[in-house]
């Protein structure tokens, strides 16, 4: 069990921290994705969760135990845009990644021949796309505990990306062990299929961690008469409008925050419901976060 208690960091020179008391424990065995806005601190967190970056105060606890650097190094694999990885011929990158005793050879021949991957050459001659499907080549084969995917897919087409979401997939279902992986994306919407739990954050703080199904229901979407709507929500303190839209005599109203009960009294009322979809139900949490 990985348990992050009170994680901060700040940058040489940057007033704001990068991530602020970030406290989270992870579903282990599963995959989870984490989202957020530019700047939010998913990748100062995957860094230190890696060993990669020392946070300014905090911890990370495996089993109820604080890991040291070497310990999050031996149990983490962070997979991003790594610069130090750009001059390394990829011939080396694969020698130094087979020493990992958790190895799956049998994996990476698999990614490696879907994927065409080329041997030829640096890191740093390849497109960025190549050079993201060769770096979570490795990751996916490194059989490490937690796995740390950091925008995998941002340089890729959609059809590369749709096939690397299938082995991530497989890789998490195959695993002999429980084999974690966490994914950072800023496209929320492919991560819909992909992922059991998310976490979102904002201005490196968490702003909730939850199952992907339950991100799906937070925020829906009212149309009917407003007046009629506005009516219902008066006397909810916990639901709270999002935004509003004039559709003619009707209008779509947003809200997060809502009852079973005033689910039903809207219904009765002649008032559709609409769920939003994963993507606008992110931007939903991220607007009620100030």
């Amino acid at each position: 069990m990985i348990r992050i208690d009170s994680l901060s960091h700040t940058y040489p020179r940057q007033k704001e921290p990068a991530l602020d008391s970030f406290s989270l424990e992870l579903a282990e065995g599963a995959i989870t994705g984490f989202i957020g806005p530019n700047g939010s601190g998913k990748t100062t967190l995957f860094k230190a969760l890696a060993g990669r970056i020392l946070p300014s105060s905090g911890q990370v606890l495996i089993d109820g135990r604080p890991a040291g650097r070497e310990k999050l190094i031996a149990h983490c694999l962070y997979v991003g845009d790594d610069k130090d990885l750009s001059p390394v011929s990829a011939k080396n990158a694969l020698l130094y990644a087979r020493c990992r005793p958790t190895w799956d050879e049998a994996i990476f021949t698999r990614l490696a021949q879907r994927f065409e991957l080329s041997f030829k050459g640096t890191l740093s001659r390849r497109s960025l796309g190549q050079r993201a499907l060769f770096t979570a080549a490795l990751g996916l084969a490194s059989g490490a505990p937690i796995t740390l995917l950091d925008e995998p897919s941002g340089n890729l087409d959609v059809p590369t990306r749709l096939a690397l979401a299938e082995e991530i997939i497989r890789v998490n279902a195959e695993a002999e062990g429980a084999r974690t992986i966490l994914i950072s994306s800023h496209i929320v919407s492919e991560l819909e299929s992909l992922i059991e739990h998310v976490v979102v954050l904002k201005k490196g703080r968490l702003v909730k961690a939850m199952p992907a199904e339950e991100l799906r229901s937070a925020a829906i979407a009212l149309v009917g008469d407003p007046t009629t709507i506005r009516a219902a929500l008066a006397s909810e303190a916990k639901t709270r409008i999002l935004d509003e839209r004039p559709l003619g005599r009707l209008a779509e109203i947003r809200i997060i925050g809502h009852t079973p009960e005033l689910l039903e009294s809207l219904s009765r009322s002649g008032i559709e419901i609409q769920p939003l979809s994963f993507q606008d139900a992110f931007v939903s949490l991220i607007s009620e976060e100030k």
